[in-house]
This record gives structure tokens, C-alpha cells and sequence, in this order.
């Protein structure tokens, strides 16, 4: 019988918590593995979603995003996908650093990083914020276009995400990091019919079992570590 639902679905995650999200260092384009909270987060989504039926898992290619959706695919057989559009923001000479040292070396730019992402300019070398968004979005549309009432599961990065939803709700790049946090494993789902999209989820964290009011969490939370 055919399939006459013409509902496309996505599911959109952030990777779990690192061990450079919990030292508050810049991570970007740069990896820095999951940590034990981390790859929990991951299980607690897995468990979450194990009754969804993926039409295929697209991630990251950096290696806490990719671990991150083997995780989450728990038992299914589908590969994961690796996506370079779904990369984190590029952060350039950032990478790496501390956030305090960034914030007292480059007060300016960092401010307007985390306060007026329409005016960063990446002096650091990296991306700016229109740029992730140039070249996301294309790719999550394609995406869209290709699994046309099925549901499909993408795992990106807390700025990338942001990125990504804001155009469904037709939010500016001003307002970019208005809330909600975008924590480890938070899961968002939008579903879209003859081109209207709804955002049913936006960064729910019902699912985790260390809730983000706890010190624990909010070193993993968004928290000025991307």
C-alpha cells in the first residue's frame, strides 16, 4: 500500500556534553570527546526516541556528533549519515581556548558573538553566524525535499541548530540566542505539511534523567561553550 502521508518530520539534537563544554573551552570546527554525562545524555535520548522510525540519521562528521548518533540509533540498522553542512559554527584562532580568556583577550568580538550575532564579524577567522546559516539551511531543505513524509533525525551543534530553527519560526539572527537553551541531547521536532512548518518540541530535555537545574548539567548547558 502506498504511503499517502505527506508529513516530513525532523528530529534535531545537539551532541552530548564534552569534556571541552565542561572546562568552557571553544570548541567549533575542533573536536573534544563526549565525557561519561555525555554519552549518557546520548542513551537517555536513544531511549526516548527507540520507537520513531527514522528514514535515515544525518550527522555532524565531527566525532561528538557522529558518536553522539550512533548512540541515539540504538538498534536500528540504517548507517549514519555524515552531513559537513551540519558542522558547528566555525571559530577559527578560538578553538580551543578558554572562554574567560577569549571574553578578556577579545572583549569586543566576544560580546558580539554572544549578544549581537548579527553584527560578528569572526575576526578570529572562523564563520559568522550568516554564514552557518548560508550553508545549513540549504542542505536541512534538501533534506526535507528528499524524505518527503518520513522522519529523519539530525544531530548537530548548539549554534548550527539555533541556526536552523530560527528559520522555521522566522526568528532574525538578533535574536538568535533568546531562549531556550540549547543543551546537550535537547530535542526539537518539526513537523512540515505543504510547506508549513510546526515546532512541536524546542530543545526538550524531558527525557534526561540529571535535569539542567543541576551544577552538574549547567556545565554542559550552552553556557558560552560551542
Amino acid at each position: 500500500m502506498a504511503n499517502n502521508n505527506t508529513t516530513t518530520t525532523l528530529y534535531i539534537t545537539r551532541h552530548g556534553q564534552t569534556h571541552w563544554n565542561a572546562e568552557r573551552r571553544m570548541q567549533g570546527h575542533t573536536n573534544s570527546d563526549l565525557t561519561e554525562l555525555g554519552t549518557q545524555q546520548a542513551t537517555w535520548l536513544r531511549d526516548a526516541v527507540q520507537d520513531v522510525d527514522f528514514a535515515a540519521i544525518y550527522a555532524s562528521p565531527s566525532t561528538r556528533t557522529y558518536h553522539t548518533a550512533e548512540i541515539i540509533r540504538g538498534q536500528r540498522t540504517q548507517p549514519v549519515i555524515p552531513c559537513e553542512e551540519l558542522k558547528e559554527i566555525g571559530l577559527g584562532s578560538w578553538e580551543g581556548q578558554l572562554v574567560s580568556e577569549i571574553e578578556r583577550q577579545h572583549p569586543a568580538e566576544f560580546f558580539a558573538f554572544w549578544h549581537a550575532p548579527q553584527e560578528y564579524q569572526a575576526l578570529n577567522g572562523g564563520e559568522t553566524f550568516a554564514q552557518v546559516r548560508e550553508r545549513a539551511l540549504p542542505k536541512v531543505n534538501e533534506l526535507i525535499e528528499l524524505h518527503t513524509g518520513q522522519s529523519i533525525l539530525l544531530v548537530t551543534h548548539a549554534v548550527t541548530l539555533k541556526t536552523i530553527v530560527s528559520s522555521f519560526e522566522d526568528r532574525s539572527l538578533a535574536r538568535l540566542w533568546e531562549p531556550p537553551v540549547i543543551h546537550p541531547t535537547s530535542l526539537t521536532k518539526i513537523a512540515i505539511e505543504n510547506s508549513v512548518a510546526r515546532i512541536e518540541l524546542y530543545a526538550d530535555v524531558s527525557h534526561h534523567q540529571v535535569k539542567p537545574s543541576s551544577p552538574q548539567l549547567e556545565k554542559s548547558a550552552q553556557g558560552r561553550s560551542v
